[in-house]
């Protein structure tokens, strides 16, 4: 390849980025549609390069920005100099995926995705480093608007750039937020989090499976807490009802909800029980509308509608359902009922589950839950967001049974996209649903149970409709490969933090444009806190350091050989454990 000139080509100004100092790597020696080939000059430009940098090209309509994919000594079946191959080692290659153009444009540069305009055979290419990185990435952010700014943390070619995205574009789409344990999604996720809180009506809801956002809802180093947190109520919050309890009263479940928790399919009298059912419960929520004055919801409620009722009164109806007799004439002969001995073990299972303590947030909610002005004040208490209340609630549901936590956070999700569905679209604020975890309760269908489904069902309306809505989700996962591909494709932005399964990163492949799906090559080694983010928030698919946490979440990350080496078991903890364990009541943390 000929020595690169100065003079070769006319240099490339460009505001704040000037191209023409920028180091030249080599030339172009190949065009694709989607690809761009670069010859290295020497030895010099090859150490100075490798995946995932970015480098630039000078074209008629401004400066074409690129991203190595990969970088590869010329085999010696492309060269048809043998003397040449044994004389000095083949020339470096450079694969180049182009991803946004610099423009000029009023008032300084422009950075826009997809190529305008290709660079010729020849031209030079520049490498993007040090203050000339700081200098673009500077481009980058002064495209997003200042109240819609969102830092996330640094740029890992440039700890001095800020890696900034665009605050609307990252929750106004559903986002997606994944790696493998220990990569640091809770602490990014809390980074996020704090972020949001500085905003005056900021309103995110995360379900919080194992407590472990419980910090954020607390105090640190003088710092207010972020968060308010809401727990849905175990066993031992049945007496004792608190503004910070959640309960999910029977009569708020769906028939089929409800269904999951005490119906057997297997039983042979399954269809008449559920008949009944829905009979007795919809002329109960009648009554029960009649008695509250309710007259305009009398031609318009179904047995779906979050109406109270009275459980002992559906109990006793079933019963007399099921011990029935009717006389016969003329011999008042009394013959079993329609229902008799058919209604027996739905009823069993149903009391079963009201004398079970750890089901009591549902079947034996405090008197005031049955109230029908009960569920406004629940709604509010998880969509207010202003002033006067904290908007990001942390929703625990660490003592809620693991078989039904799917149920519980889809009726959860349920109600809220209800209620902004319902509610005047120009009274709205945007609400976020936080799914931590999200593998545990969001499968793909047909690997879900009944319980699965109820969650399914709501999440799913929600990825496919809640934006309309303003509802959106946010997705996080240490396991994409079990998530639901439905809710999962319906994301526009992916942050992506380091994943060590080869199937989990092949599937984020697929759910990533074709264009960018080559940096998940990058994502074995990416270092804890750091992560490929991609989508409409960023306008560069790039590597990035997320920014810490001032309130770190309780992760579960233990210092085990520290430990072992330094703190001794204690006889009085483990006793206090059994003892939780047989109270079914948790010890909170300070």
């Amino acid at each position: 390849m000929e020595p690169l000139s100065v003079d070769h080509e006319q240099e490339s100004r460009d505001g704040g980025f000037e191209l023409s100092l920028c180091p030249v790597l080599g030339q172009v020696i190949r065009l694709d549609r989607n690809r761009i080939e670069v010859e290295l000059s020497g030895p010099g430009p090859a150490a100075q390069v490798t995946v995932s940098d970015l480098v630039a090209f000078p074209t008629a309509n401004g400066i074409l920005v690129g991203l190595i994919e990969s970088v590869a000594r010329q085999s010696s079946a492309r060269s048809n100099d043998a003397h040449t191959q044994e004389s000095a080692p083949a020339p470096v290659l450079l694969r180049v995926m182009p991803v946004g153009t610099i423009r000029v444009a009023e008032g300084g540069s422009v950075f826009t995705r997809g190529a305008a305009a290709y660079p010729h055979v020849g031209a030079r290419c520049h490498l993007i480093d040090g203050e000339h990185l700081q200098a673009f990435m500077a481009i980058l952010a002064e495209d997003v608007d200042p109240h819609e700014r969102l830092v996330l943390g640094s740029y890992v070619r440039s700890r001095e750039a800020s890696a900034v995205a665009d605050g609307n574009r990252l929750f106004q789409r559903h986002l997606a937020f994944v790696g493998s344990t220990g990569a640091g999604k809770s602490w990014a996720v809390a980074l996020m989090l704090e972020r949001a809180a500085q905003l005056r009506h900021a309103n995110l809801i995360v379900f919080d499976l194992h407590g472990e956002y419980a910090p954020l809802t607390r105090p640190v180093s003088g710092r207010e807490p972020v968060a308010r947190l809401l727990r849905v109520a175990g066993p031992a919050d049945l007496d004792r009802p608190s503004d910070d309890l959640l309960y999910l009263p029977y009569w708020l479940l769906q028939r089929d909800e409800l269904m999951t928790l005490v119906l057997n399919h297997d039983d042979p009298h399954a269809a008449d029980q559920i008949f009944r059912f829905t009979e007795h419960v919809q002329t109960l929520k009648k009554i029960s509308l009649a008695d509250s004055h309710r007259e305009d919801a009398l031609a318009t409620f179904t047995v779906d509608s979050p109406v109270p009722y009275k459980l002992d009164s559906l109990i006793r109806a079933l019963r007399q359902d099921d011990s029935e007799r009717i006389p016969q004439h003329p011999s008042n002969r009394m013959e079993p009922g329609p229902y008799f001995r058919r209604l027996t073990g739905f009823v069993s299972r149903l009391e079963a589950r009201l004398a079970d303590p750890r089901y009591g947030f549902i079947f034996n909610p405090p008197a005031e839950t049955c109230s029908y002005d009960w569920l406004t004040e629940t709604a509010i208490s998880l969509l207010e967001a202003g002033p006067a209340a904290r908007g990001i609630k942390v929703v625990d549901l660490s003592e809620v049974p693991s078989a039904i936590v799917p149920l519980v956070v889809g009726v959860l999700a349920r109600l809220i996209y209800n209620v902004q569905f319902w509610m005047e679209p120009s009274r709205r604020t945007p609400v976020c649903l936080v799914c931590e975890e999200a593998h545990l309760y969001l499968p793909e269908r047909e690997a879900g149970n009944g319980v699965h489904r109820a969650a399914l069902d709501a999440f799913e309306a929600i990825a496919k409709e809640g934006r309309k809505h303003a509802v959106t989700l946010l997705v996080v996962s240490q396991r994409p490969t079990d998530v639901s591909r439905t809710i999962l494709s319906q994301c526009n932005n992916f942050i992506v933090m380091r994943l060590t399964n080869d199937h989990d990163r092949t599937m984020v492949e697929r759910l990533l444009p074709e264009t960018v799906a080559s940096v998940v090559g990058t994502l074995p080694a990416l270092e804890p806190g750091e992560a490929i983010v991609v989508g409409d928030a960023l306008l560069l698919p790039t590597r990035i350091k997320f920014d810490s946490p001032a309130h770190v979440p309780a992760s579960g990350t233990r210092p085990y050989w520290s430990l072992w080496a330094e703190q001794p078991s204690s006889a009085e903890a483990i006793r206090a454990g059994v003892e939780a364990l047989q109270k079914q009541v948790r010890p909170r943390s300070s």
